[in-house]
């Protein structure tokens, strides 16, 4: 089936080390919308944090923020909107202080934090905006998040990882986007469910669609798209979960993918792309 919506990560999928995009994958996601493909940018961050990369790339359609959570266009148009309840962030902010960890908590356009820890240095060194509001535990538990994420280091986001997964019934409602985030979320909020939100208002079928990501918060996006892949830095279970592997993050893995996309359009397609199946 042709591709009508192509939807892509940004950290260490679309966005090269620097966390900048290179001029291989700009050219390259042009060159999809020249061949009225519509992309659509898939991230756990915030819609702050996604805004200048879209408009590097003159995307003014939805973008798909907080893993889901919200999708809403670069002019602010909300498309979706998931809000964690009282109870559910109640049961994070308890978790986050009392094993004291650094918790963000992402209220559409704003990252609020309780208070200042080096960890919100980190932050604003990934993201490359403004440093959360401190705002105190009280201040977070009067809010209306899209979602919630602790902050550590890796070896501390593996080791409390399942603990955090007993507070909830849903699987879904916890994952993790890079190695120092674990993410909580309604669970109804993924990439798939963002996604699909975008395809329903642009009229495009799921079996037109295509997704790339590099990471486990993108596994519900690329099993749900109809033709998917992973870029060869993801963890193993990432890999397995998309229709296939290119190049790296580094190695321009997106304007290969596009290439394949396009390649029933162009006759100077020639990328290899590595079919590992799909899991699951």
């Amino acid at each position: 089936m042709p591709t009508h919506l192509l939807a892509i990560d940004l950290d260490f999928t679309l966005l090269n080390i620097d966390r900048e995009i290179a001029e291989e994958n700009r050219s390259a996601v042009q060159c999809a919308i020249d061949h009225d493909i519509a992309v659509v940018l898939a991230s756990g961050r915030g819609a702050a944090g996604m805004r200048r990369y879209a408009e590097t790339l003159g995307l003014d359609g939805p973008m798909v923020t907080c893993n889901g959570a919200f999708v809403v266009t670069p002019a602010g148009k909300i498309v979706k909107e998931h809000i964690m309840s009282p109870e559910r962030l109640g049961k994070v902010i308890d978790f986050a202080r009392t094993g004291g960890h650094h918790l963000n908590l992402y209220c559409r356009e704003e990252v609020l934090m309780a208070e200042y820890t080096p960890w919100a240095d980190v932050y604003v060194n990934k993201a490359k905006q403004h440093p959360p509001r401190a705002v105190g535990w009280a201040g977070l538990m009067a809010a209306t998040p899209n979602k919630a994420i602790i902050l550590s280091e890796p070896e501390t986001v593996l080791a409390i990882e399942s603990t955090a997964r007993a507070l909830f019934a849903e699987r879904e409602a916890v994952t993790l986007s890079e190695p120092e985030y674990l993410e909580f979320l309604c669970p109804e909020a993924t990439k798939a469910t963002g996604l699909a939100a975008v395809a329903e208002l642009l009229g495009v079928r799921q079996d037109e669609t295509a997704a790339i990501g590099d990471y486990y918060n993108d596994i519900p996006m690329l099993r749900w798209a109809g033709t998917s892949a992973a870029v060869a830095n993801a963890p193993e279970d990432v890999r397995a979960s998309a229709q296939m592997v290119v190049p790296s993050h580094d190695a321009f893995g997106v304007a290969a993918f596009i290439e394949y996309l396009l390649r029933g359009a162009s006759e100077n397609s020639s990328s290899i792309v590595y079919n590992e199946g799909r899991a699951g």
